[in-house]
């Protein structure tokens, strides 16, 4: 079934809300095979003050960066949405995540076991736990429906819109609020770095950092409904060695947030393009990418601009489609297709 997506919201390192992200679009247009060399880390971090003036600080105060992203997400959403008064009762939350709060827990854990020891804390051991931002969303945001959360790296965004469609087609709940989130880590990021050395010989040069980032959608039933609403059409799972999955689609428009990976695998006709130049890379990206999709088939104007070569044509202008890929390290993939 479609999905219908009433709101998003986005935080990362180009800003908050769909207006930044469509203005660090125009600015700095999709490109196939692009690189960044040189690169600053805090370039792709998020900053989450707007929050302070959405929630008293004093609620916020035991909340961390990771979880505070996701909460700012969920709010844009909604005011994108239209829904000042809040979500409906029965509003289930799926909330996808590849590393969850461990990130944050590497960069604040000592290397002296003496010193780790007298740094922990009740606090910090409660944001550590994979569902953190689940239950922050959930009391803050007073969702009272069904509440999902999914940790497989790479796959984790797919699956999450999967889990959401299944949701709405079996008459659990009517709307759905579902995101991801993913925060930076010196950590991992460095581990990154290494991992890419080792495997490419390439002497530094990166294809896209390691970023961070929360991206949130409010998905309703296709009923319920105008047909001018961008909507979630399909999402596809499959994997290298698996051979009883369907293949990937075809979709007029492809885009993609690895570091070089091949898309024409699977045969794929369409222009693809990678707009990790403008949030970084990271597990869940997959949720920028739906975003920007949005934004795509919303604004023509955009299209073109970011595909100077894409006609369009009369297939894309009778049903117009973008996929999202994420490719997994293991030779896993996941494709969100969104329509218009």
């Amino acid at each position: 079934m479609k999905a219908f997506i009433r709101g998003a919201g986005v935080v990362g390192g180009f800003g908050c809300g769909l207006a930044s992200l469509e203005a660090a679009i125009r600015k700095h247009p999709a490109a196939a095979g692009s690189s960044v060399d040189g690169f600053s880390a805090p370039t792709f971090t998020s900053k989450t003050d707007l929050l302070d003036r959405l929630i008293p600080p004093r609620t916020l105060r035991r909340v961390d960066h990771y979880a505070r992203m996701a909460i700012l997400a969920c709010h844009l959403a909604l005011e994108d949405a239209g829904m000042a008064n809040g979500l409906p009762e029965n509003t289930g939350l799926v909330v996808a995540t590849g590393m969850g709060p461990t990130a944050n827990t590497l960069d604040l854990q000592p290397a002296d076991v003496a010193a780790t020891d007298l740094a922990l804390s009740p606090i910090l051991f409660s944001n550590s736990v994979q569902n953190a931002a689940a239950a922050y969303i959930s009391m803050l945001l007073k969702v009272r429906g069904p509440s999902l959360s999914i940790n497989q790296y790479e796959m984790a965004m797919p699956l999450a819109f999967q889990a959401a469609i299944d949701w709405l087609e079996e008459g659990r709940t009517e709307t759905v609020l579902v995101g991801s989130v993913d925060c930076f880590s010196k950590a991992l990021h460095e581990a990154f770095l290494n991992c890419r050395d080792d495997r490419n010989g390439d002497g530094g040069r990166r294809a896209f950092p390691v970023g961070e980032g929360s991206a949130f959608f409010i998905l309703t039933r296709s009923e319920a409904q105008v047909t001018r609403h961008p909507f979630v059409q399909h999402v596809h799972l499959g994997g290298e060695n698996r051979t009883d999955g369907k293949p990937a689609p075809n979709t007029h428009v492809l885009l993609h947030n690895g570091a070089g990976k091949n898309t024409d695998r699977w045969g794929q006709a369409s222009l693809h393009a990678n707009f990790a130049h403008l949030y970084g890379t990271f597990p869940t990206s997959t949720g920028m990418d739906v975003a920007a999709a949005m934004l795509l088939l919303r604004t023509e104007r955009l299209l073109t601009r970011s595909f100077p070569q894409f006609d369009g044509g009369r297939a894309f202008n009778e049903d117009p489609r973008i996929g999202c890929l994420k490719q997994g390290e293991t030779g896993d993939w996941g494709m969100v297709v969104v329509g218009r």
